[in-house]
């Protein structure tokens, strides 16, 4: 029976597509989950498995998917009024919410002088839309049982904080997507594909992608949006080659769309064609010289860097030196301790803002240098804006596969890298992935961004090597 339920708004949000193949295809046809994805997902259970425990909230029992008994079940514990629920069953029309846990409140209901609402365990460090949106759903079907709309849900992140809000703020977006999922409920056809940063996680991508590729869809060009895929098809434009050739005279031909715009996905239509990345025409900036390349490897839960690393100078054939911190509290040293090792006059390139931010929160409790801070550069963006790329780049994995023609995970894949901290061969499958993203970086700026007249390249760190 095809059933609307909270992961529908979780994924409606991500992807309207995902939550489409959700309602209408067996969860046997998805992809198996990546071993990084399960360690995830049960970091999440055991989170919320310490955190119910001490709640000494009642469980509904009833016979495996039975979601009718269980309903029932539910409806028996709300009446007794208990102070917490957990995974409690809640049912309307074609709808089926599982909420994590039902809190008690005052306020009168048709249950009695209280009333519940809901509270969800989540694992992510801050509340997002998609998670509120999930709440507001099972608050919606609560409110049809205890006759009374809830005025507050609540978030329980990872760090045990919870975030309280209020349902009517979210009301008439919880109302939209419920409608739209409504729709799909009814035509799975009702949501087209659409390649985005999300789509590599998304356990229906074994299906969508190459449906994507076999009708060469506009969305796998870079820096396709969604209103622009719509204009093109209405002017008769529908495949990349058909894109690759199109060349309008006037506003009007064009669909009103930018023409800068028209020209960038043109040439972006060509480089895929090409196989090959084409070069954009820029300003000239400062050479990236002299300078050595910065990354590292974090464990988003635990919130901590699980290895640092340094390429010096910023080429291939540089130097790797690299430090895995014991703690934390170590990370600083451990940063400290390769930056010694590095001329002083480099500048630190970097991909991202994940170490820029990391340095900020340490340097805040801390005499720092501040001459460090103004030695980073981003050479995320410059590398975007250096080519039409022969596919859609979101960040260093399509750089790399797009850019150089290498597998961006032939070294592991970036999520996985806290899962590898607890195992045994773990030093040599940091140190392995850590060198392998400061040579493509290396590579990538090689090959897109420096130009003839460079400085010269700083010196060879004497930082001993690993």
């Amino acid at each position: 029976m095809k059933r609307i339920t909270g992961t529908s708004f979780y994924s409606f949000a991500k992807c309207p597509r995902l939550a489409a193949l959700d309602l209408h295809l067996d969860r046997k046809e998805r992809r198996p989950p990546h071993p990084w994805e399960e360690f995830v997902a049960r970091r999440g259970r055991e989170f919320e498995a310490v955190f119910v425990r001490d709640l000494g909230a009642l469980e509904p029992q009833y016979p495996e998917r039975d979601f009718a008994a269980g309903a029932l079940a539910t409806l028996a514990l709300l009446q007794r009024g208990v102070p917490w629920i957990y995974q409690a069953v809640l049912r309307g029309e074609h709808r089926l919410g599982l909420p994590d846990l039902l809190r008690r409140v005052p306020g009168a209901s048709a249950l009695g002088d209280f009333h519940y609402e809901v509270v969800d365990v989540k694992s992510s460090g801050r509340a997002r839309g998609d998670q509120i949106l999930q709440v507001s759903f099972y608050s919606r079907l609560l409110a049809a049982i205890q006759q009374r709309v809830p005025e507050h849900g609540a978030l329980v992140l990872k760090d045990g904080r919870e975030e309280r809000f209020l349902l009517a703020d979210y009301a008439a977006a919880a109302a939209n997507v419920d409608q739209q999922l409504e729709r799909l409920l009814g035509d799975v056809a009702g949501a087209r594909p659409f390649l985005a940063p999300a789509c590599d996680s998304c356990h229906w991508n074994h299906r969508c992608v190459p449906e994507l590729q076999a009708r060469q869809d506009l969305s796998l060009v870079q820096g396709m949006s969604h209103g622009a895929r719509a204009i093109l098809e209405s002017l008769g434009v529908n495949t990349v080659a058909e894109l690759a050739t199109f060349e309008p005279e006037g506003a009007r031909a064009r669909g009103n769309l930018d023409a800068v715009l028209i020209r960038k996905l043109r040439r972006a239509a060509q480089s895929m064609l090409l196989g090959k990345p084409i070069a954009e025409p820029r300003p000239r900036q400062a050479p990236l010289e002299p300078a050595a390349i910065v990354h590292l490897l974090t464990d988003p839960w635990a919130g901590r860097v699980l290895a640092f690393g340094v390429l010096s100078p910023a080429r291939e054939d540089g130097a790797f030196a690299w430090a895995r911190p014991a703690s934390r509290a170590d990370e600083w040293r451990s940063f400290l301790q390769l930056l010694t090792a590095l001329p002083r006059a480099a500048q630190l390139l970097h991909f991202g803002e994940a170490l820029p931010h990391w340095y900020e929160e340490q340097a805040f409790s801390r005499e720092a240098d501040v001459g460090t801070a103004a030695r980073f550069v981003e050479i995320g963006r410059r590398l975007r804006s250096a080519a039409a790329y022969p596919g859609p780049v979101f960040g260093l994995p399509e750089l790399v596969r797009h850019g150089l023609g290498r597998d961006p995970f032939r070294f592991g894949h970036g999520g996985a890298a806290a899962m590898w901290d607890g195992e045994t061969a773990a030093e040599g499958l940091l140190a392995a992935k850590l060198r392998g993203d400061l040579l493509d970086l290396a590579a990538l700026k090689q090959q897109l961004l420096d130009v003839a007249d460079a400085a010269p390249a700083a010196a060879t760190s004497s930082v001993q090597t690993s």
